[in-house]
């Protein structure tokens, strides 16, 4: 049986009679964007979504045709029949390209199933990307109540749409939308407001595909795990999992200590393509690291393909994860020039892994020339990174491997280069490995090995500790420091997430009267970093040498790490690639220089009002307004996260007014060029004014105040102003304080939202939290931050403190 009939009809473009697909994806990171796909697959949605995130305008085909012919699509055809309204729909969608290159997300209607439209298409997606989105079929015939055939036939025509597209993104069914209707209460696991999880998959997707997140991530936070690719990071795991078993799997188990998965095709059948882009889908929401595309040679077994269509199947599906927009893809060296110099040329911003596998014991070894010989043919054919694994029993054949390795490190123009052994005496080779090391885990054992690998692979977990057992890395201490912390979550959530990843660090909350205990505690030198809180959150600022770029914009610092002298001497001189070297060298003990500010804070609260914020109450820059409450460290955070989603009006409210006035002139001053008049936030002198009638009413309001006595300063015990919550559809109030968790504000605000329906929807403290400790972990540790693990401490070490403060 043919490649081709084993496929779904539309992958006949390989016939030599067809057009090629397109495979161009290296784009300008302003071009625009289109979105094509069936009725029912959520483009327009994810257009909305994608304008929203990159701050472009959107354009939708059914409203470009109108504004052109000033009648809609439905009109026009009554009016001059089919025919016309063919050739007229086609006219109008080239325009459309063709005036919209750049700086747009553009959502093509069902006129992209025509000839005429996909050849146009085609050729803007020798430029552009254009991205085909799908959806399970079952889900798009219940979303437009479809009989069968109706269903058949609108898959069947949808399928074209591979052939004039350049990638691929399968949209994967938001479970926060169930029940959506209901407006959501408080606390972790409860159903929040629509698409929060879509919004997080789209958003992380363009960013990929734009080439923005590491520079962006880079540039604003050298310490960030997103500032450095995971292949040049110190010591990476991917956690190795096939694809015919991640049914069988719950993905959030897996998520403790890797840096990527490396998703292993292991089987072929007719509908592959789906299962597939399905699957990736569903790692990117589950996990959230970067996917390693492998097709493995077991794959095609009972497939009774011959050996050429074998070789076709493999590299259509290596095309296909290129669609998909997988972070890297591992091609096989033994494959042609020809074969493999058309991936390279087809990757755009996928990352290609060259590939050897010795499947021999007793044949050549890690000092066999030819094995250079093969490393330089993967550089020559355009490699990102090398990959070669040999199968052996010889515990000296880890040596070896270590010569290999440092042989190429040596070299000045050398690309990252991933060696170990697979076998029973192999394990010191994968420990000493430090890219991408294949790792299992425990929730796996269940599941047949098809190649027999798995038995050697250590767990994320257990490879780490080996790095404490050979001293690669050192036991450090972290600490949480504040005037009043007997009540913090941090030492819970630090700690178990330690004993998820397999570290052997420790976390301690301290209570600290002034900056020079904290420094005195800082100079241990198994210092790992702290997490500071009220209030010496902006008195650090005069101790440190080095801040993030959201640490100077808020004026605040929450995070404290220590820099020490680097492995080649260089002096610290605060540059961005001075910086990132310090980053890659955490987890070494050693004599402190000096120290580097960061702050998350504004990261839990931006991601609990983007994740809530309902598409009725988008953020639009004109036009929306938030509110903050306080004027200290988190009342900056809360300023800097509206101002980071796009809101342009922010007022703020303290009740020592000269404080929030001191904020306002800050950010006012820093931000000056966002606005039309240079004033971006604005104080609001008495909770018994009027709302300002020039401003919409707010639909982002965040509480920074305590609602218990913290040292000398009595509890806020704040309720809200009525004539400040007015607006008709409601919006999002998120509440920082969690003794008690149920605040005086939030008691009001289920009051207001029975008694007046606004669909107000509350953030409480433990959600918030758990968001900016998981970007401290990362800060602090360089290694993806387990969530699952650390949420769910929150909710099990919670109900203790609440207790001891009733």
């Amino acid at each position: 049986m043919s490649v081709i009939t084993q496929l779904e009809a539309p992958l006949a473009y390989l016939d030599s009679t067809t057009r090629p697909r397109p495979n161009v994806r290296d784009f300008l990171p302003n071009a625009s964007i289109v979105l094509i796909g069936s009725r029912g697959s959520g483009k327009r949605t994810l257009g909305f979504i994608g304008a929203m995130h990159l701050g472009r305008r959107l354009i939708t085909e059914d409203h470009y045709f109108q504004e052109a012919t000033g009648v809609s699509r439905g009109a026009f055809m009554q009016q001059y029949g089919s025919l016309e309204f063919y050739k007229k729909n086609v006219e109008v969608l080239k325009r459309m390209l063709d005036n919209h290159r750049s700086g747009c997300v553009i959502e093509c209607g069902m006129g992209s199933l025509s000839g005429a439209a996909q050849k146009a298409l085609y050729e803007y997606s020798k430029t552009n990307p254009v991205i085909y989105v799908t959806r399970e079929s079952e889900r798009i015939k219940s979303l437009l109540r479809l009989g069968d055939d109706e269903a058949a036939r609108l898959k069947n025509a949808d399928l074209a749409h591979r052939n004039c597209s350049n990638m691929e993104y399968f949209n994967l069914h938001d479970s926060s939308c169930d029940g959506a209707e209901t407006p959501p209460e408080n606390g972790l696991g409860n159903v929040s407001s629509r698409l929060k999880y879509a919004k997080e998959d789209f958003s992380t997707f363009l960013d990929f595909l734009t080439g923005q997140g590491v520079i962006r991530s880079g540039f604003e936070s050298p310490f960030s795990i997103a500032a450095l690719p995971a292949e040049f990071r110190s010591y990476t795991y991917a956690l190795s999992l096939r694809l015919s078993v991640i049914p069988d799997l719950d993905l959030a188990d897996l998520e403790a200590g890797a840096d990527a998965v490396q998703l292993k095709i292991d089987t072929w059948s007719p509908d592959l393509q789906k299962l597939i882009g399905k699957q990736v889908a569903t790692i990117r929401r589950s996990l959230g690291v970067p996917i390693i595309f492998q097709v493995e040679d077991y794959a095609f077994e009972n497939s009774q393909l011959s050996l050429q269509e074998q070789e076709h199947a493999y590299f259509l599906l290596m095309e296909y994860g290129l669609r998909l927009g997988v972070e890297y893809i591992v091609v096989d060296l033994k494959y042609s020039s020809d074969r493999f110099s058309h991936i390279v040329r087809s990757s755009g911003r996928t990352k290609v892994i060259g590939y050897h596998m010795h499947r021999e014991e007793n044949s050549w070894g890690w000092d066999d020339e030819s094995r250079m010989i093969q490393y330089r043919r993967a550089q020559s054919l355009g490699c990102d990174i090398v990959r070669f694994v040999r199968r052996t029993s010889k515990a000296s054949d880890n040596d070896t491997v270590r010569q290999f390795v440092n042989k190429i490190e040596s070299l000045s123009d050398r690309l990252p280069v991933i060696a170990y052994n697979i076998g029973e005496n192999g394990r010191p080779s994968l420990i000493a490995n430090r890219i991408f090391t294949p790792v299992t885990h425990p929730a796996m054992q269940s599941t047949v090995s098809k190649s027999q690998i798995r038995q050697f692979l250590p767990t994320a977990a257990e490879a780490m500790q080996a790095r404490y057992e050979t001293q690669i890395v050192d036991p450090m201490h972290f600490y949480h420091f504040g005037v009043s912390v007997f009540y913090s979550l941090s030492p819970a959530m630090h700690s178990a997430a330690y004993e998820e990843c397999g570290m052997m660090n420790d976390f301690q909350s301290l209570q600290v009267s002034s900056l020079h205990d904290i420094q005195q505690l800082c100079q241990d030198t198994n210092f790992g970093g702290a997490a500071i809180t009220q209030p010496f959150k902006v008195e650090i600022l005069s101790r440190i040498a080095a801040k993030s770029y959201h640490a100077k914009a808020i004026g605040a610092v929450n995070t404290l790490l220590p820099l020490r002298t680097l492995s080649n001497n260089m002096p610290l001189d605060g540059s961005t690639q001075s910086l990132l070297r310090h980053a890659n060298q955490r987890g070494k003990a050693g004599p402190i220089i000096a120290y580097y500010g960061d702050n998350t804070d504004f990261i839990g609260i931006l991601t609990c009002i983007r994740r809530n914020l309902s598409p009725r109450n988008v953020i639009q820059p004109s036009k929306t307004t938030g509110l903050v409450i306080g004027a200290g460290g988190m009342a900056r955070a809360a300023i800097y996260a509206m101002i980071q989603l796009g809101c342009r009006k922010i007022f703020i409210y303290n009740r020592t007014i000269e404080h929030a006035q001191d904020v306002a002139r800050h950010f006012n001053s820093w931000a000056s060029g966002l606005s039309n008049d240079g004033e971006i936030v604005r104080v609001l002198r008495s909770p018994t004014e009027d709302w300002p009638s020039k401003y919409r009413q707010p639909t982002m309001i965040v509480s920074c105040v305590p609602a218990r006595q913290v040292g000398s300063s009595a509890a806020a015990n704040f309720e809200m102003p009525m004539q400040w919550l007015g607006s008709p559809t409601g919006g999002v109030v998120v509440e920082l304080a969690y003794l008690p968790l149920d605040t005086p504000l939030l008691k009001q605000i289920r009051r207001v939202r029975e008694e007046t329906k606004q669909a107000w929807v509350i953030v409480d403290g433990l959600e918030v939290l758990p968001e900016q400790a998981c970007a401290q972990f990362e800060l602090m540790t360089g290694r993806k931050a387990p969530k699952r693990r650390m949420r769910l401490e929150v909710m099990k070490n919670y109900h203790r403190y609440e207790e001891s403060t009733a």
